[in-house]
C-alpha cells in the first residue's frame, strides 16, 4: 500500500499543477479530475488503514489516517456527482478540507514516538501545521479575492498531495526477510584401490546419509524462518 499511496500523492500534486496551468477556468472545467483523483486517494487511505492494522507498529497507524480517508472520499464523490458549482464556494470547502487534514495531522504526530522517530515526528508536525495555515487561507476573503479559483484550488491540492506523498513514505510496513542458502561446492575425489574395501565404502556410505540428513534438516529451518 505504500506505493499506491505514494502514486495518489503524485496524482494528487499533478492535479495541482494542472489547475495551475490554466488558472482562467471555471471549477467545472476540473471538476472531474479533482473528484477523481479525490476518490481514489480517499479509497487508498482507507484499504491502507485496514489493511495496516495487523501490523506490529501499528501505534502510528491510528484513527486520523481513515478519518481524512472517509472526508476525502466524500468530498470527491460530491464533486463527481456536481454538487459543487458555484465558484465561490470552493474556497472554503476545499479550505475546510485542508484545515481539518492539517489538524489531523497535527493529532498523529502526537502519537509518534519521538525517541525511536524523531524525524518522522518533525516533518508530520511542520507539515501539519503548515497544511493547517493554508487551509486558514481558504478563509481570509480579502486575500482569496486577489487569486482565481482553480489557481487557489491548484494550490490546496498540491499541498495535499505533498501529505500523502509524506505519509506514504512513512506508512508503517512490514519487511520481507530473505533466506540465501548457499551450497557448497564439492572438490572431485579420487578413488583408489584402496579405497574400494568393504569398509571404506561403509565410510563413505555413512557420510553421505549424514550429509543429505544435515541438508534436510537445514531446509527444514529455512521454511520455518
Amino acid at each position: 500500500m505504500r506505493i499506491l499511496t505514494i502514486i495518489g500523492g503524485i496524482l494528487m500534486v499533478l492535479t495541482g499543477a494542472f489547475c495551475f496551468s490554466s488558472p482562467g477556468q471555471t471549477f467545472l472545467a476540473f471538476a472531474f479530475v479533482v473528484g477523481l483523483v479525490m476518490v481514489l486517494n480517499g479509497t487508498i487511505h482507507a484499504v491502507a488503514y485496514l489493511s495496516g492494522r495487523g501490523l506490529h507498529n501499528k501505534g502510528d497507524n491510528n484513527g486520523w489516517i481513515l478519518t481524512d480517508a472517509l472526508i476525502t472520499l466524500l468530498l470527491g464523490i460530491l464533486v463527481l456527482c456536481n454538487q459543487l458549482v458555484a465558484d465561490t464556494a470552493i474556497p472554503m470547502v476545499f479550505g475546510m478540507w485542508v484545515l481539518v487534514t492539517g489538524i489531523l495531522r497535527i493529532e498523529a504526530a502526537t502519537h509518534i514516538n519521538k525517541e525511536k522517530k524523531q524525524k518522522n515526528f518533525r516533518v508530520t508536525m511542520i507539515t501539519g501545521v503548515l497544511t493547517t495555515l493554508i487551509g486558514l487561507f481558504g478563509f481570509i476573503n480579502p486575500l482569496v479575492a486577489w487569486l482565481s479559483t482553480t489557481f487557489l484550488l491548484g494550490f490546496f491540492m498540491v499541498m495535499q498531495g505533498i501529505n500523502i506523498i509524506e505519509l506514504g513514505i512513512n506508512m508503517p510496513h512490514e519487511k520481507k526477510a530473505y533466506v540465501k542458502v548457499y551450497k557448497r561446492k564439492r572438490e572431485p575425489v579420487l578413488i583408489t584401490e584402496e579405497d574400494e574395501t568393504p569398509e571404506k565404502v561403509a565410510e563413505r556410505l555413512k557420510a553421505r546419509e549424514e550429509a543429505e540428513a544435515e541438508a534436510k534438516a537445514g531446509a527444514i529451518i529455512d521454511e520455518n524462518l
